[in-house]
């Protein structure tokens, strides 16, 4: 059963970053904000013990980094191509 668990959780983290790489710059930056803001509130509940679901913080950890990894990508594609 463990790999099968293991197995979705995959699937619905590539459909994340399609999702992502689909997502214009400007939208990009929106959500790395958004989440941002909601990382700096969720760790003031998780400090204070009113965060109940504390894998929150690390998913959105993840999104962040998944951002910024295409963002990267984008600007370092453009680099070469011009």
């Amino acid at each position: 059963m463990k790999s099968r668990d293991h197995h979705r959780g995959r699937r619905a983290v590539s459909k994340l970053s399609k999702e992502l790489r689909n997502k214009s710059d400007e939208e990009l930056k929106k959500r790395l904000e958004e989440l941002e803001a909601d990382l700096i509130k969720n760790r003031a509940e998780a400090r204070m013990g009113t965060l109940k679901n504390t894998s929150l913080i690390r998913n959105k950890r993840k999104e962040v980094a998944k951002i910024l990894t295409i963002m990267g990508e984008r600007k370092r594609s453009k680099r070469q191509s011009t």
